[in-house]
């Protein structure tokens, strides 16, 4: 897990070393050391099938990352690669290009055969950049992309915003190699580089979080000598201990295949898990926080043994089912009640997993609303609140926790009722944290990468994998959330039996949500496995493969694990 910065305090951090530099370009020449680095841990790899030589090509930008590549295009050369630039900006860094002529490198007066390489390196843009890059540079890539050619990204890919992860507009162009007239000739590219690998330095940027066209991401450490030395790391470290507002995470569930591996680099990684989960001596059913489950409905009955099986095997507790669905024939553990007065005890709910939206689920859902054990909503749930302005107000006067798990349909639908939100594709962090504060709750926001946003910290967890894009799904996760809130609850309240003077707030149990999200995500990987390979799966393998991963997240044992 990683702490996570915008483009405004990577910029202040940087600042803070570039007046302390010994030399112009002393923290540009780091920054290529370590680009230089993961290039040759690439390089070393096998070569691509369509690369007829051992070429690198760099393509250099105007601005700082097209200095980057400069410089570590002449610290490969001097390690006897042989290194070729193609110069694409109105400008270019005169020292590094100077010096990687000095070096052996051969700058380019046209683009060459993309067979001549084995491997790109971006510095077309940095964080700095606005807008996709050029349409006939976004056209030559794709022949590097076909080719599996490997491509390494310095920063971010360019054409990606740093700050959102937001993509430029495709372009609609004619491929190399096509005649004109070719069926399959006029396809539709992205504007921005599709990376293998990137590379960047001293703190992630918030596209590293939620955007998937980097590839591989690595972290390295950057500082300077001058007075006694100083990090780029620590000084980002002061500016987010300064400054307000939440903190930001990102971290990876799963990671499978081979990984680059290179002395101070590090991947993102996976959160820092430890749980309790094991019954005490003198626990009971209803030691580990029992959870009430209202969700399946005549038309979706399959929605409420899904989240009901998520559940009950994320807890050794007790789990309460509120409907008519004959739920217990398939999971004989759940304690059903036909109505929600006739529910025992519980801390914590789950409401809208199918449930249906008539008057009956707005009933249930305000009255919930008025509970104080944490609430999660979800799925019809959230309908119900992008439909009714009492249910929106009753949980804006709600001081109890609550968790909204909208996917990003479901977000806009009820974005739309409250005025400026960032759309939940451009920017899903700005979006997630605006809904938050709208309501005062904890923001779930799902996809490959699950935002969860509260007004205290976000999290942004990379799923590492899509094996959870099955029907159903959310609904298991649903319930293994649910089931973490209740156990978080009941934690809090034997709490002061043993320090009487501590006393944590109820959003305290939001930080339990995103390790419920990692177990989920773990746990659809798993069920994804066979003897053979990965193969198609479905939420109830899903659900089944919750204790499991449960077990492998806790343990921090899994080879999967960066």
């Amino acid at each position: 897990m990683k702490s996570v910065f915008t483009v405004d305090q990577i910029r202040r951090a940087e600042e803070t070393l570039l007046v302390r530099q010994s030399h112009p370009d002393e923290m540009m020449i780091a920054a290529a050391s370590a680009v230089a680095d993961v290039a040759s841990a690439m390089l070393e790899r096998e070569l691509p099938v369509a690369s007829e030589d051992e070429r690198v090509l760099l393509i250099v930008g105007s601005g700082g990352n097209g200095g980057d590549a400069l410089y570590a295009g002449a610290f490969l050369a001097e390690e006897e690669w042989r290194v070729d630039a193609l110069l694409v900006g109105d400008r270019v860094h005169q020292a590094g290009l100077e010096y990687f002529t000095s070096q052996g490198g051969r700058v380019l007066d046209s683009a060459p055969s993309h067979y001549n390489y084995r491997l790109l390196i971006d510095g077309i843009l940095g964080i700095g950049g606005h807008g996709g890059i050029a349409v006939d540079i976004a056209r030559y890539l794709e022949n590097f992309y076909s080719a599996q050619i490997p491509v390494l990204a310095v920063d971010v890919p360019s054409g990606v915003d740093a700050d959102t992860g937001a993509l430029p507009e495709p372009a609609t162009v004619v491929l190399d190699g096509y005649e004109q007239d070719a069926p399959v000739a006029r396809q539709k590219i992205p504007t921005h580089v599709l990376a293998d690998v990137t590379v960047t330095f001293g703190g992630l940027r918030r596209a590293h979080a939620v955007n998937r066209s980097g590839g591989q991401g690595l972290l390295v450490g950057l500082h300077i000598e001058a007075e006694g030395g100083v990090s780029l790391a620590a000084t980002l470290a002061e500016i987010e201990t300064k400054d307000a507002g939440p903190k930001v995470y990102a971290s990876r569930a799963w990671s499978e295949g081979p990984a680059l591996d290179i002395e101070g680099a590090q991947p993102i990684g996976r959160q820092f898990i430890s749980l309790d989960l094991e019954p005490h001596p003198d626990s009971d059913k209803y030691s580990g926080g029992v959870v009430g489950v209202l969700s399946g409905s005549r038309r979706y009955p399959g929605a409420a043994l899904l989240s009901l099986a998520g559940a009950v095997r994320a807890s050794s507790s007790m789990v309460r089912y509120v409907g008519s669905a004959p739920v217990t024939q398939t999971l004989p553990e759940v304690v059903a009640a036909p109505t929600l007065p006739e529910t025992g005890r519980v801390q914590a709910w789950v409401f809208g997993p199918g449930r249906g939206t008539g008057l009956r689920q707005i009933d249930e859902l305000s009255a919930l609303l008025s509970a104080p054990e944490p609430v999660l909503i979800d799925a019809d749930g959230i309908t119900l609140l992008a439909r009714s302005a009492r249910l929106r107000s009753a949980l804006r006067a709600r001081r109890h926790a609550t968790v909204l798990t909208p996917h990003a349909g479901e977000f806009s639908r009820l974005a739309e009722q409250l005025g400026e939100i960032a759309s939940p594709l451009v920017d899903p962090i700005g979006a997630a944290l605006a809904m938050a504060a709208e309501f005062n709750c904890c923001v779930l926001l799902k996809g490959r990468t699950t935002i969860v946003a509260t007004g205290d910290f976000v999290f942004a967890i990379d799923a590492g994998h899509s094996w959870s894009a099955t029907p159903g799904s959310g609904d298991v996760l649903a319930g293994v959330i649910g089931a973490h809130l209740a156990h978080s609850r009941a934690e809090l309240d034997r709490l002061p039996e043993f320090i009487p003077e501590m006393e944590l707030p109820e959003s305290a149990v939001y930080s339990i949500v995103a390790v419920a999200v990692t177990i989920h995500a773990v746990a659809a990987a798993l069920s994804a496995r066979t003897e053979f390979g990965p193969a198609p799966t479905s939420a109830s393998r899903i659900a089944d493969a919750v204790p499991a991963a449960t077990a492998s997240v806790n343990a921090g044992k899994s080879v999967n694990f960066q």
